[in-house]
């Protein structure tokens, strides 16, 4: 199955997190024709998690979600198995950010993504 990366724009400001420059959409089982015009949903309200052990420092974190045509996000998970219960606050964190839908031809429309983050020193501002 082919990934199609896309530009995700997000800024965290003074944050933990820092959303990568791209997040990969999966594709649908019926790959969309060529025509159609195809928009990624974009992070419009971001949480920070309250705290992430030190040792995740500098560490990136693919997260697995699908956002649904309204902007939440649903079943979002770690992709690496064995890290799913030291990332429980970011998991639960993410899972309130709020996201401008995917669009395909205009319409809102649920999109499952791939969407790397990077765990940062907080500002201390």
């Amino acid at each position: 199955m082919k990934m199609k990366s896309v530009i995700l724009s997000a800024a965290v400001l003074g944050g933990l997190l820092s959303v990568s420059s791209f997040a990969n959409v999966i594709p649908a089982l019926n790959p969309a024709p060529a025509a159609e015009k195809i928009e990624a949903p974009v992070p419009a309200r971001i949480i920070q998690p309250i705290a992430l052990p030190q040792r995740y420092l500098g560490s990136t974190v693919t997260l697995t979600m699908t956002i649904d045509a309204a902007g939440k996000p649903h079943h979002v998970r770690v992709m690496s198995q064995s890290d799913q219960a030291a990332y429980k606050s970011l998991v639960a964190t993410v899972s309130q950010w709020k996201f401008t839908p995917g669009r395909r031809n205009g319409r809102a429309v649920p999109t499952r993504i791939e969407l790397p983050l990077e765990v940062m020193e907080p500002n201390r501002s």
